[in-house]
């Protein structure tokens, strides 16, 4: 073989090989030429739509550009761009080089541009997920100059990882659909929870649900009850919490009452710009308290970046990648814009007439999970996380260097069903709660599937943190988004154990068989019956009684963060005083207050879609004003 880096003869030909993807291993073939590397052709057609994307498009080219392997890893994909590196190495090798003679080469070199960048715009948005998304695209409706920053190189943060259902009651709709058993049995428990167990200022509200829901038990109908009031006392009971240090919590009045009336608009304001969502299925995510999650048609959180950043580039709006906000620009108590810095090292200075922060929350940050935690018994150095690498509470640090005030920050949310490694959702099956069976490790069950996430991940810890999800062939008609294909990738893999018998399964998955036999064998009479004596669980669809059966390995990852700063439900930015700092707006996870203690399933992509138009609206106005007050004289006002 050859070593010397200026001295490379390849064998030509197409060499196949494997990347490590974010799903597993992906198909590459890499073609050569005698002296040069020609050509990088990665199928991605396995791999969670534009999760990985810019990896897949600038690893080759920068690898054939630069003649090198000398290349640095892609921001919040290092795992996969070491994989790209190492698949074609292999080829390398194939073609009868030694790749460390690639990897002596030197890097591309970077822009020779200025060193420092200026912007000027009406509004700069900080961060690319769908809240500064929507953010984006809303200002620029209203007319507004609009510019987005965000850290990593591509667009999407924890919106594109998502499982896509969005809460927003939708009773014409939802009507449509018939009740499950149990649903009753859930409305008539609400419907008579003590006075006393309701916070003073969602009484009258609470009450008012009390005769809805009684008008409907009463009619003895049949179909998906649901109305704003039913989805405002479920968010606010579901984010009740009382912290280790017996500190309680709830979401705030005016956040809570302003998502539930405004989420329906969100779902139409996406249909708007793009956005399907599939008219044949209401569902519900872990945790979701219930059935009103409108889901995308197809390739889930893909669906709304995708859509989103076509409209905000149709519009006129200028996004900036690669680019990480070090701090916001302030005069005379006035947010003016911000300073940042690219992947060229440049200093980049956005001025703008507000500031709208959307950059998620910290729950990939481990360190700030635990020193804030007043929650978890224990938050492990090593816990895995569903989110986006990107997301390390880099806008909540920017909004209190400024003076913004906290709330809530105690409180971080574990997604309870994760891959046991990657902290990953969509390994093995992802399915609505009310169709699968958590058992243990010795095969039992332990908990109300239906429970909240926090109740699930407790119970989870609880049992020693590892434990299966249990389904049978019925499953495939109602997991999220799985194909045959999909299914046989994950038994390959490993993530997905499959088997014809029960006894089977449990021997895959290492617990008793007559004890797993005897744990389905009475859920399945639950089933019949509608009741569930052990759990309480009162809401049920399949039974697991035809072949194959399906186990999937789940353990608690940090998903979300509850607390940040802190808003009113116009999306000022407030101090420790209360008071709005001129300029600054936040909408999404990086706001607190809003979700308490908890957040139910499906209220996220209400919550950041909801809030990053109204965040947008408000700036656009307060400019307004502005303006019209700066073009007064003294003499006309």
């Amino acid at each position: 073989m050859k070593n010397r880096a200026d001295e490379i003869n390849f064998k030509p030909g197409t060499y196949s090989v494997t990347a490590s993807g974010h799903n597993g291993k992906v198909p590459m073939k890499v073609t050569f030429s005698k002296d040069r590397i020609e050509n990088i052709d990665i199928d991605t057609k396995g791999e969670t739509t534009g999760i990985a994307d810019t990896v897949w498009e600038r690893m080759p080219e920068q690898i054939i550009s630069g003649q090198t392997l000398n290349i640095d890893a892609v921001s919040g994909a290092s795992d996969t761009s070491r994989g790209v590196l190492n698949g074609v190495a292999d080829a390398v090798t194939l073609a009868g080089v030694d790749p460390e003679a690639l990897k002596q080469r030197p890097k591309p070199v970077k822009s020779n541009a200025p060193k420092v960048v200026e912007y000027d715009a009406d509004v700069v948005v900080v961060g690319g997920g769908g809240t500064g998304l929507s953010a984006a695209a809303t200002s620029l409706q209203t007319g507004k100059k609009t510019i987005l920053v965000e850290k990593f190189p591509a667009v999407g943060g924890n919106t594109i990882r998502t499982g896509g259902p969005l809460n927003a009651s939708d009773p014409e709709w939802q009507n449509t659909f018939d009740a499950l058993a149990g649903e009753d049995t859930t409305l008539k428990n609400l419907m008579e929870t003590p006075d006393d167990k309701i916070d003073p200022e969602y009484l009258d509200d609470f009450h008012e649900l009390q005769g809805q829901l009684k008008e409907y038990l009463d009619s003895g109908a049949h179909f998906l009850f649901d109305s704003k009031l039913l989805h405002e006392i479920q968010t606010y009971l579901g984010g009740k919490r009382t912290d280790l240090k017996g500190n309680e919590i709830h979401g705030d009045y005016n956040l809570v009452k302003t998502l539930v009336n405004n989420a329906l608009n969100s779902v139409k304001w996406l249909q708007s710009i793009g956005v399907r969502f599939d008219p044949d299925e209401v569902t519900m995510p872990v945790g979701a308290k219930w059935r009103r999650g409108h889901k995308p048609l197809e390739n889930q959180g893909y669906e709304y970046i995708s859509n989103l950043k076509r409209y905000v580039k149709e519009q006129g709006g200028t996004i900036i990648t690669d680019t990480r906000v070090k701090k916001l620009l302030k005069e005379n108590n006035t947010i003016v814009g911000l300073e940042a810095t690219n992947a060229d090292d440049q200093k980049v200075i956005v001025h703008a007439n507000a500031v709208i922060l959307a950059s998620g929350g910290f729950a990939a940050n481990t360190k700030m999970v635990q020193q804030y935690n007043t929650y978890w018994t224990k938050v492990d150095d090593d816990i895995a996380t569903s989110n986006s690498p990107a997301i390390t509470g880099d806008g909540i640090k920017l909004g209190t260097d400024v003076g913004a005030d906290l709330i809530g920050m105690g409180f971080s949310q574990m997604m309870p069903v994760s891959d046991p490694v990657t902290g990953e959702l969509f390994s093995g099956l992802q399915v609505p709660p009310a169709n699968f069976v958590m058992v243990n490790n010795k095969g039992d069950r332990f908990v109300d599937e239906y429970e909240s996430r926090d109740v699930l991940s407790q119970a989870a810890i609880d049992n020693g943190g590892l434990f299966y999800l249990i389904a049978d062939e019925n499953i495939k008609g109602t997991a999220y988004n799985t194909s045959q294909e999909k299914i046989d990738e994950q038994v390959e893999a490993g993530t997905l154990f499959k088997d014809d018998t029960l006894e089977g399964l449990a021997k895959q998955i290492k617990v008793d068989p007559a004890e797993f036999v005897k744990t389905i064998e009475n859920y399945n009479s639950y089933v019949d019956a509608g009741k569930d004596p052990e759990f309480g669980k009162d809401v049920f669809d399949l039974k697991v009684e035809k072949a194959p059966f399906y186990a999937t390995p789940r353990k608690p990852a940090l998903h979300h963060t509850m607390g940040g700063l802190k808003i009113d439900s116009s999306a000022h930015v407030l101090d420790a005083a209360g008071k709005q700092i001129d300029g600054l707006y936040a909408a999404g996870e990086v706001a607190g207050g809003l979700h308490a203690g908890n957040r139910l399933g499906g209220n996220s992509l209400a919550d950041i879609f909801t809030f990053g138009r109204i965040a947008a609206q408000t700036a656009a106005l307060e400019h307004q004003e502005a303006q019209s007050d700066a073009t007064t004289s003294p003499s006309q006002a």
